[in-house]
Protein backbone atom coordinates (compact mmCIF):
# COMPACT_ATOMS: atom_id res chain seq x y z
CA UNK A 1 0.00 0.00 0.00
CA UNK A 2 1.30 3.46 -0.96
CA UNK A 3 1.56 5.65 2.17
CA UNK A 4 3.01 8.78 0.56
CA UNK A 5 1.06 12.00 1.10
CA UNK A 6 -1.00 13.41 -1.76
CA UNK A 7 -2.98 16.56 -2.50
CA UNK A 8 -6.59 16.11 -1.41
CA UNK A 9 -9.70 17.25 -3.19
CA UNK A 10 -12.71 17.05 -0.89
CA UNK A 11 -16.32 17.84 -1.70
CA UNK A 12 -19.54 17.90 0.29
CA UNK A 13 -22.78 16.86 -1.34
CA UNK A 14 -26.29 17.35 0.03
CA UNK A 15 -29.24 15.12 -0.83
CA UNK A 16 -31.82 17.39 -2.49
CA UNK A 17 -35.42 16.53 -3.26
CA UNK A 18 -36.95 17.92 -6.46
CA UNK A 19 -40.59 16.92 -6.80
CA UNK A 20 -40.69 13.13 -6.79
CA UNK A 21 -36.96 12.64 -7.39
CA UNK A 22 -33.88 13.03 -5.23
CA UNK A 23 -30.28 13.71 -6.19
CA UNK A 24 -26.95 14.51 -4.56
CA UNK A 25 -25.80 18.09 -5.27
CA UNK A 26 -22.28 19.34 -4.62
CA UNK A 27 -22.58 22.20 -2.11
CA UNK A 28 -18.98 22.81 -1.03
CA UNK A 29 -15.48 21.77 -2.01
CA UNK A 30 -11.99 22.12 -0.61
CA UNK A 31 -8.69 21.99 -2.45
CA UNK A 32 -6.56 24.35 -0.39
CA UNK A 33 -9.40 26.71 0.47
CA UNK A 34 -13.15 26.32 0.81
CA UNK A 35 -15.53 27.19 -2.02
CA UNK A 36 -19.32 27.16 -1.58
CA UNK A 37 -22.15 27.02 -4.09
CA UNK A 38 -23.78 30.46 -4.16
CA UNK A 39 -27.52 31.11 -3.76
CA UNK A 40 -28.62 30.32 -7.32
CA UNK A 41 -26.62 27.09 -7.28
CA UNK A 42 -24.82 27.86 -10.54
CA UNK A 43 -21.61 29.61 -9.39
CA UNK A 44 -18.88 28.91 -6.88
CA UNK A 45 -17.87 31.49 -4.29
CA UNK A 46 -14.37 32.90 -4.20
CA UNK A 47 -11.95 30.57 -2.39
CA UNK A 48 -11.70 31.46 1.31
CA UNK A 49 -10.20 30.10 4.50
CA UNK A 50 -12.89 28.04 6.19
CA UNK A 51 -13.69 28.69 9.84
CA UNK A 52 -15.21 26.26 12.31
CA UNK A 53 -17.57 27.06 15.14
CA UNK A 54 -17.06 25.51 18.56
CA UNK A 55 -20.24 23.49 18.00
CA UNK A 56 -18.77 22.10 14.75
CA UNK A 57 -15.60 21.05 16.56
CA UNK A 58 -17.67 19.22 19.19
CA UNK A 59 -19.64 17.48 16.41
CA UNK A 60 -16.35 16.47 14.76
CA UNK A 61 -15.03 15.07 18.06
CA UNK A 62 -18.28 13.13 18.55
CA UNK A 63 -18.07 11.75 15.00
CA UNK A 64 -14.46 10.68 15.40
CA UNK A 65 -15.05 9.04 18.79
CA UNK A 66 -18.31 7.25 18.02
CA UNK A 67 -18.70 7.20 14.24
CA UNK A 68 -17.40 4.88 11.56
CA UNK A 69 -13.92 5.85 10.44
CA UNK A 70 -12.15 3.52 8.04
CA UNK A 71 -8.78 4.60 6.67
CA UNK A 72 -6.80 2.61 4.13
CA UNK A 73 -9.67 0.29 3.12
CA UNK A 74 -9.10 -2.28 0.40
CA UNK A 75 -11.66 -1.06 -2.13
CA UNK A 76 -11.54 0.11 -5.72
CA UNK A 77 -14.80 2.02 -6.15
CA UNK A 78 -17.60 3.81 -4.31
CA UNK A 79 -19.84 0.73 -4.25
CA UNK A 80 -17.21 -1.36 -2.44
CA UNK A 81 -16.48 1.47 0.01
CA UNK A 82 -20.20 1.93 0.72
CA UNK A 83 -20.67 -1.79 1.40
CA UNK A 84 -17.65 -1.88 3.75
CA UNK A 85 -18.86 1.18 5.68
CA UNK A 86 -22.41 -0.16 6.01
CA UNK A 87 -21.15 -3.58 7.16
CA UNK A 88 -18.95 -1.85 9.76
CA UNK A 89 -21.87 0.30 10.97
CA UNK A 90 -24.05 -2.79 11.40
CA UNK A 91 -21.28 -4.74 13.17
CA UNK A 92 -20.67 -1.84 15.59
CA UNK A 93 -24.43 -1.44 16.24
CA UNK A 94 -24.56 2.08 14.73
CA UNK A 95 -27.26 0.98 12.30
CA UNK A 96 -29.83 -1.82 12.21
CA UNK A 97 -29.34 -4.37 9.44
CA UNK A 98 -32.92 -3.78 8.28
CA UNK A 99 -31.96 -0.24 7.16
CA UNK A 100 -28.94 -1.32 5.11
CA UNK A 101 -30.63 -1.49 1.70
CA UNK A 102 -32.38 1.89 1.90
CA UNK A 103 -29.24 3.64 3.21
CA UNK A 104 -27.18 1.97 0.47
CA UNK A 105 -29.61 3.14 -2.23
CA UNK A 106 -29.50 6.71 -0.89
CA UNK A 107 -25.71 6.80 -0.66
CA UNK A 108 -25.28 5.40 -4.16
CA UNK A 109 -28.00 7.50 -5.79
CA UNK A 110 -25.52 9.06 -8.22
CA UNK A 111 -23.22 6.08 -8.67
CA UNK A 112 -25.80 3.51 -9.77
Amino acid sequence: VDHTSHEIFCEMETLKRGGMSMEWKETARWIKFEEDVEEAGERWSKPHVATLSLHSLFELRKGISSGTIMLDVDANNLIQITDLVLDNMIASKQMDAEHRDIVRRLLLLLAL
